[in-house]
């Protein structure tokens, strides 16, 4: 008879509105509770936001103490110990940057993405500094990371010293309601919702440095079409260059800033009624949004440097961030061909079908165990 393995996870991210590191912990969790699996798990949170109590689907303990704060106790005084917290644990999964002091359990620490070493012009200083101080010594301390993609992978073991074979790659993937709307029906949802109309191009994102929306914008401008450009995020860190852009380059009506869109519905429309998905980022630790749009038949153009190629495949036309004018050639060719868009689609489709959540929990399970 086995014996029955307890299993921690950090559930903090697991709020109401919540977007990348939020949206893998939910899927992960309720993935390995789907598995019946003969581990026991529970949950740890800590900080202020309200978690979203429906999508934990095991116990959890959580310390009302903003992250901050939690950070900084951890980092001075080596307390709480989070698996003495929870009645004692045999591997604790840390799913966010921070792998808290533990007495006995080991230690799994998930590592989305190291842009913010690779050029930290990329991200606010407010929101990196207590992942920078402390992520190389928890990287260290880790008994197993899991990094999304090779290229976060290859991150991991150049900035930090790990040993390669202690980083395992687990892909995540889209959210099953990311699937094919028919096309008229999916004009119709995005007219209703955000008065737009088809023929338009779309980016998908927090609007920030990172995302290269003003090289984005700048290619839209030269690129010969009847098409607008629909970009769907929230402002987020130096975003006032991406309007500033806008505005000097004339676009006015052309450009659609919907802000955060808070009906997670909509998406699949949106990317259904799109002639291509164009996601011209400088790094991406995994790209979710690739994976979106291609899981929906929509058409991607996308940068061919960190992890992009790995999730698109042989499914997306790939373009170099710096290069403007052949973003925009690439736009054109997609826009005005509508065989090139219906090979496309049907690629997309099937690279996407590579990924799963069902999979990404069942190799981190086999993670856990692989240590015990």
């Amino acid at each position: 008879q086995d014996t029955q393995m307890i299993i921690g996870i950090d559930v903090t991210p697991v709020t109401r509105g919540s977007t990348g590191v939020g949206f893998y912990t939910r899927h992960l969790i309720e993935e390995l509770a789907a598995l019946d699996a003969r581990e026991n798990f529970r949950g740890f949170a800590a900080g202020v936001r309200a978690l979203d109590k429906d999508r934990i689907p095991f116990p959890y303990r959580r310390l009302p103490v903003p992250n901050r704060a939690m950070y900084w106790l951890w980092d001075r005084t080596g307390h709480p110990r989070v698996d003495r917290l929870l009645g004692g644990l045999d591997v604790f999964h840390a799913v966010n940057y921070v792998l808290p002091p533990l007495a006995r359990a080991r230690g799994v620490l998930t590592i989305h993405d190291l842009g913010f070493l690779r050029n930290p012009a990329w991200f606010s200083p407010k929101i990196m500094a207590p992942f920078t101080r402390s992520i190389r010594r928890d990287a260290q301390r880790a008994d197993a990371i899991i990094a999304v993609s090779e290229a976060t992978r290859d991150d991991i073991t150049a900035f930090f010293d790990v040993p390669r074979e202690r980083v395992q790659v687990i892909y995540e993937a889209a959210d099953n309601t990311f699937a094919p709307v028919p096309r008229e029906q999916a004009a119709r949802s995005v007219q209703e919702a955000l008065g737009i109309r088809p023929p338009y191009l779309l980016f998908v994102s927090t609007v920030e440095a990172r995302k290269n929306v003003t090289g984005l914008l700048t290619a839209f401008a030269r690129a010969d079409i009847p098409h607008r450009l629909v970009i769907a995020g929230a402002p987020g860190w130096r975003s006032d260059e991406a309007y500033a852009r806008a505005a000097a380059l004339n676009l006015g009506d052309r450009v659609s800033f919907t802000g955060y869109l808070s009906d997670r519905r909509l998406f699949p429309a949106l990317y259904s009624a799109a002639d291509a998905f164009v996601f011209p980022s400088w790094h991406e630790g995994f790209g979710l949004a690739v994976l979106e749009a291609m899981s929906c038949g929509c058409p991607v153009i996308t940068s061919g440097v960190s992890s992009l190629p790995e999730v698109g495949g042989d499914a997306a036309l790939y373009t170099d961030p710096e290069d403007v004018d052949d973003l925009a050639r690439k736009m054109e060719c997609v826009a005005a061909d509508e065989r090139m868009r219906a090979t496309m689609r049907e690629k997309g489709l099937a690279r996407a079908g590579k990924f799963s959540w069902r999979k990404c929990a069942e190799e981190t399970l086999a993670c856990y165990r692989g240590l015990l």
